[in-house]
């Protein structure tokens, strides 16, 4: 906005409050529309998130439902691997027990998080109530675990194969003291997989809640069993 100076001197007060005027009046209408220019944008950009956000956590939610019945298959796997081996440590010549296989393996989920990244980065949170804001870091706070979880189980893996490369485990009998140290291994693989199940089940129930529009759970159970 340009503002010139009078081109006369000012006679009256009427001759400098209407040019006072005029220039509030206009000094108003551009903040107005600066104003409503970015409330345009931020409303724009808490719609996006919105979008985009739901569409992410459907995603996920997905992904870890259909997890959940194959981590249960390795807990079971794992309870067997257990009950094997004591049967070895405790009897190292039952040779049913000598032969038998073990199941060591697990599957990955990978999770998507660019949204809720996104989010973060052009502050589209900020913009949003403080209660909304905080399901969406309640979420992906317990997706985060489910994935932190699962890296456990390829450490759990490693440290396993160590112990095989170590021993030479499956060539030849299993002895007690190997099948003790195996044990072990099997123990906190067991483990991590129930802290897993957890996971995976609140991870699915508070996506499904949101999904839902309804109230995410407060608390969650799993069942540890020797």
């Amino acid at each position: 906005m340009d503002v010139h100076a009078p081109h006369h001197p000012i006679m009256s007060a009427k001759e400098f409050l209407v040019p006072m005027l005029a220039i509030t009046i206009g000094l108003l209408i551009a903040v107005g529309i600066e104003g409503l220019v970015e409330l345009h944008r931020e409303h724009k950009l808490v719609k996006e998130a919105r979008q985009t956000l739901h569409d992410e956590i459907a995603y996920n939610s997905q992904a870890v439902q259909k997890a959940v019945p194959d981590i249960e298959a390795e807990k079971t796997a794992m309870a067997d691997n257990i009950k094997l081996m004591t049967r070895v440590a405790e009897n190292p010549k039952d040779k049913e027990a000598q032969k038998a296989s073990i199941q060591a393996g697990f599957n990955l989920v990978g999770l998507r998080d660019t949204a809720w990244k996104t989010a973060q980065a052009t502050g589209a949170l900020a913009y949003m109530p403080y209660d909304e804001a905080q399901r969406y870091a309640d979420i992906y706070g317990a997706q985060q675990a489910f994935s932190d979880q699962q890296t456990k189980l390829l450490e759990d893996e490693a440290q396993l194969m160590g112990v095989f490369a170590k021993t030479d485990f499956g060539h030849g009998d299993v002895t007690p003291d190997v099948a003790w140290v195996v044990l072990e291994r099997f123990g906190t693989w067991r483990g991590h997989l129930m802290f897993l199940a957890l996971a995976a089940r609140l991870t699915a129930a508070n996506d499904e809640a949101f999904l839902e529009g309804k109230e995410a759970p407060t608390t969650m159970s799993e069942q540890m069993s020797n």
